[in-house]
């Protein structure tokens, strides 16, 4: 191990959780196990390291995928649900400046070049969409949960964005005008009128997805590493000028609905020459928009053009109006940003502010200094809070319901606890201690007298030999210290080392027995699990230390079934 980093020897495993297949398979099987595999959880997926808090729980989902019966279900945090939200981003972000546009009515060759990509590339692109969001799983954030159930995410999706995509897409307007053309006449101004009011509501139904667009920039961002400033900035210079893209082209799709052909000489748009008969180039009518949208948006100035009608009037005055809301809006977010607004990261930050000057101080190496961020990171969540004050005030029932509660997982995982009753079980778990450890930390070391009994409530350690062989790991409900049972002497035999952020419980060996002492099926249980575990270990130092053919092993891992191994020559 360099610089106290785990370095796992273990043979890579596949933890996907699908079946093995044999080596004569066909292509087309090993087709299909391939494409499923692309729509499981990818453990690289960033949204994986923010959502699961260690490898284990990750595990379980995974398995629980695997072993679903939603054959057709995209896992959300899968590479092809990466790829549709790299689809999607693309696709609607065009959608979100082009379709405001096209109320531009302009005959250059620009306009008819954008209008025949946004007709026959990009609607049919957001159309297949719309298609796999029925099959794409979703988090809910609210029970933090991952819904891969099929009736349910079609339930969801139908109840959220369905009908905003669908009409987004071209459908409905198209389906409106036909009927349209049944009861009136093409050239008729109610018909004109009509036509530009669907489009104006196709334009609101794209710009509903914003919220969506924003945040997968948001991660494909993070995906990019991005640190925290540089993404808020990008996020935020991004959704002002789409905030002021809209209202660009409501200043210039107003009139025209209300006015068609018939321009008062008071229009500013008349003033400005950007009217429908003047024929001007997009780019040309688009600019002089958004220059005077900017004026009044940030309340900078007038303008050169004199705004006298009614309606015009209006228009602006809601622009400024949305401008002053959207800019205090801003700056709520950037002191928010910058933990003013929030007193607990405002905290948080502080802390970290006093822990870099620490170690600045302390001239500490760069992968220590990590290793510290990373626990506080893990440990704080983000947040700070002062834990002895909080539970100082509390009574000692309140405190040891808080502290069960922490431990739910543990015991819902651990095996010897389910073979204890339940009052035995609030009082051994209340006589626990709770610690957390980086990655690379060691927990107990060989030669050492085990005093204490550890239990897993989240992460993964490795077992390693007097000789430094690593033998396994050990996860969620597991126990380790255990070992030196058996043994008169209590001396441990075999080093534990933290794998990944893992937060444990353990209490003292003598009071766990005398707890449990009087339980004769979880004491049997403790003696078998001992047992079972040394003979797995001494077989591993065994097979390791021989070079040896371990065929059981192989097969387990699929290297003899999924792909074709060669034996070992064995020399006589």
């Amino acid at each position: 191990m360099s610089q106290n980093v785990h370095q796992c020897s273990l043979p890579y495993k596949d933890t996907s959780g699908f079946p093995k297949l044999p080596p004569n398979s066909s292509w087309w099987k090993r087709l299909l196990r391939n494409i499923k595999k692309l729509m499981a959880m990818d453990p690289n997926n960033t949204n994986c390291k923010i959502f699961f808090r260690n490898n284990s729980t990750l595990k379980v989902e995974q398995r629980r995928y695997a072993r679903s019966s939603y054959c057709f279900v995209i896992h959300p945090f899968s590479k092809i649900a990466a790829f549709l939200e790299v689809t999607f981003f693309v696709f609607w972000f065009f959608s979100i400046i082009m379709e405001p546009l096209l109320t531009f009515e302009s005959r250059d060759e620009i306009y008819l070049i954008l209008k025949q990509i946004d007709g026959y590339v990009v609607l049919h692109v957001q159309r297949m969409l719309i298609i796999f969001h029925f099959f794409l799983g979703y988090v809910d954030r609210k029970n933090k949960q991952i819904v891969i159930d099929s009736s349910k995410i079609a339930c969801h999706y139908l109840k959220t964005y369905f009908i905003l995509d669908f009409i987004a897409t071209g459908y409905p307007p198209i389906i409106l005008a036909n009927v349209m053309l049944l009861f009136m006449e093409e050239d008729s101004f109610a018909f004109k009128r009509l036509t530009v009011a669907v489009q104006f509501i196709q334009v609101i139904c794209v710009y509903a997805r914003m919220g969506t667009v924003l945040n997968y920039l948001n991660g494909i961002c993070h995906h990019l590493k991005f640190s925290r400033e540089i993404r808020f900035t990008i996020l935020t210079v991004t959704k002002t000028y789409l905030f002021i893209h809209m209202v660009t082209c409501l200043l210039y799709f107003v009139p025209v609905v209300y006015y068609l052909k018939n321009w008062p000489d008071d229009s500013w748009l008349f003033q400005a020459g950007v009217t429908l008969e003047n024929d001007k180039d997009l780019l040309d009518i688009y600019t002089d928009c958004l220059l005077l949208c900017i004026c009044y948006f940030f309340g900078a100035s007038h303008g050169k053009y004199d705004i006298t009608l009614p309606i015009e009037e209006l228009c602006f005055s809601m622009v400024t109006l949305f401008g002053r809301l959207y800019t205090l809006f801003l700056l709520a977010e950037v002191l928010r940003m910058f933990g003013i607004a929030s007193v607990s990261e405002s905290r948080y930050e502080q802390c970290l502010t006093q822990l870099e000057e620490y170690m600045t101080s302390k001239n500490l190496p760069l992968h220590l200094r990590k290793r510290l961020l990373k626990y506080y990171d893990y440990k704080l969540q983000k947040r700070y809070f002062n834990e002895s004050e909080i539970l100082s005030t509390l009574s000692e029932h309140l405190r040891n319901e808080l502290f069960i509660f922490s431990a739910r997982r543990l015991i819902q995982n651990s095996s010897i606890f389910k073979l204890l009753p339940k009052s035995m079980l609030g009082i051994v778990v209340a006589s626990m201690t709770s610690e957390t450890y980086s990655p690379g930390d060691v927990i107990l070391s060989v030669g050492v007298i085990a005093e204490e009994i550890y239990f897993i409530s989240s992460g993964t350690v490795a077992v390693l030999n007097s000789d430094g062989l690593e033998l396994c790991h050990l996860e969620d409900g597991d126990e380790f210290g255990i070992t030196a049972l058996l043994t008169a002497e209590s001396i441990q035999h075999y080093s534990i080392v933290a794998v990944e952020s893992t937060e444990v419980f353990h209490i003292n060996k003598l009071l766990f027995f005398e707890f449990i002492q009087g339980h004769s099926e979880a004491m049997s249980h403790l003696e078998a699990t001992v047992k079972k575990r040394l003979a797995k270990y001494e077989q591993v130092e065994e097979t390791i230390k021989k070079g040896g053919y371990d065929f059981l092993s192989e097969l387990h891992r699929g290297l003899i079934l999924e792909s074709l191994l060669k034996r070992p020559v064995v020399e006589e």
